[in-house]
Order: C-alpha cells, then sequence, then structure tokens
C-alpha cells in the first residue's frame, strides 16, 4: 500500500462525511473498540472472497516473484513509485510485513490489510487490493498487472474488497486517493461504488502534485461477493 504524508491526511480530515449510513444502520453497530476486537482467526474464516471471476485471497511468501516483477511494471513506477521494489528479496520483505498484518488484531484503521487478486478461471495471481489508514478513515489501494488490465478486474476487485472490509471491520468510509492525471484509476473507483469529492495539491507519491479524493458509496452498499461486483466496468 501507497505511503500517504501529512496534507493528504489534512484533505481526508477536511471531508465532510457524505457516506454517513442510515439511522437503523448505525443503531445496529458497537463501539470501534468492540468491533475491532475480533480475532485474527475470526477474520481468517472470512476469506477468500469470491466474485463472479476473481478470489481476494491472503498474500504467501510465495507470492513475491510476482509482486516483485508486477512492481517493475511502467504503471506501478508512473503512479506508485512507493510500491516500486529494489529487487526480489526487498519484495519478500514487504510481503512478510503485509503477511504479519492478518495475525494481529486486524485493523485498517490502525494498519494495512492487502489482499492478493487472484484469477477463478486460471488461479493465477494478478494484482492486490488492500485498505490502510488515512485520517481518520481508511484508504482503499489497488494494482493489476498490465497485461490484466482494460478488462474489469480491477474495478471488481475494489467493489467486492470494499463491501468485504464494510462488513468485517464495520468502517464508516472508505476513501480512494488518485493523481489528478490518473484517469483510468479514478474510472475503477467510479466504477467500484466511489463519489468524488474533491481535488487539492498536496504531497503525494513523492512529489507535489494535483490529486482527486474520492469515497467509499454507503448508500449503494449490498453483501459482498458475487452479488456486489461490476460485472462489465
Amino acid at each position: 500500500m501507497a505511503v500517504k504524508l501529512d496534507e493528504v491526511r489534512r484533505v481526508a480530515l477536511a471531508l465532510p462525511d457524505t457516506t454517513e449510513e442510515p439511522r437503523h444502520a448505525r443503531a445496529r453497530n458497537v463501539s470501534r473498540a468492540a468491533r475491532t476486537s475480533q480475532t485474527p482467526e475470526a477474520t481468517a474464516r472470512r476469506l477468500p472472497v469470491e466474485t463472479s471471476s476473481l478470489t481476494l485471497r491472503a498474500l504467501v511468501a510465495a507470492d513475491a516473484p510476482k509482486v516483485f516483477r508486477m512492481s517493475q511494471e511502467a504503471g506501478m513506477r508512473a503512479w506508485l513509485p512507493s510500491q516500486v521494489y529494489r529487487d526480489e528479496a526487498h519484495a519478500a520483505s514487504v510481503l512478510a510485513f503485509l503477511i504479519s498484518q492478518y495475525s494481529a488484531a486486524a485493523d485498517p484503521n490502525a494498519g494495512p490489510y492487502v489482499l492478493g487478486v487472484q484469477l477463478r478461471s486460471s488461479g493465477e495471481l494478478v494484482g492486490h487490493v488492500g485498505l490502510s489508514p488515512l485520517g481518520d478513515a481508511v484508504e482503499v489501494g489497488f494494482a493489476i498487472e498490465s497485461s490484466r488490465q482494460r478488462q474489469g478486474i480491477a474495478s471488481e476487485a475494489v467493489r467486492a474488497a470494499c463491501h468485504w472490509a464494510s462488513d468485517v471491520f464495520s468502517l464508516d468510509r472508505i476513501l480512494g486517493v488518485t493523481a489528478a492525471r490518473n484517469v483510468a484509476s479514478q474510472r475503477v473507483l467510479l466504477r467500484a461504488g466511489f463519489a468524488r469529492q474533491k481535488e487539492d495539491v498536496v504531497q503525494f507519491q513523492g512529489s507535489q502534485q494535483r490529486i482527486v479524493l474520492f469515497a467509499f458509496a454507503r448508500a449503494d452498499r449490498a453483501p459482498y461477493g458475487r452479488s456486489s461486483v461490476c460485472e462489465h466496468p
């Protein structure tokens, strides 16, 4: 997951919460301390997440070679330079940290929770999608290898992951942050059920640039899984 600096957090904190859930739904929620105290085993039992064509699963050490190769692609260098790894050993060390988050008190409000995106038809790992803290909310991040882009995989993975995480972690809202020039990722977020919030100029991915913030539209919330994915984004 990309590391965001204080300026992005400032913008996120300034956003009005346009994703407030209905009163009857709020009444069913317990406090954050209670709802994030679930055991890692309980969370793991709700994985993998399956859609019509994808499996979202926990990452494993054996994914390191593929994760490294994906990190070297032009799109990663352009849009997510913080996720470009020096070598396979570097990728393996990052992967080990992400895997360690599954055995902690899983909570994307406190640390990253990243899943591999796998094709159901072949079992091939083609990317990742995950959530991490951003201000008082949680941010979604995603990457799909270049040969599998423009097939609806990213929006299907993001939509399913956000519905799943909203249920499992009782998240109030999920944000998406993209460079203003990254129109493709903005389309992914819109097709996955996010709503555009605002633009700002901040320090982002190592440079001062204009960003666009999106928020997950909880009004469109549906049970995660096959019925919640975007079939033809």
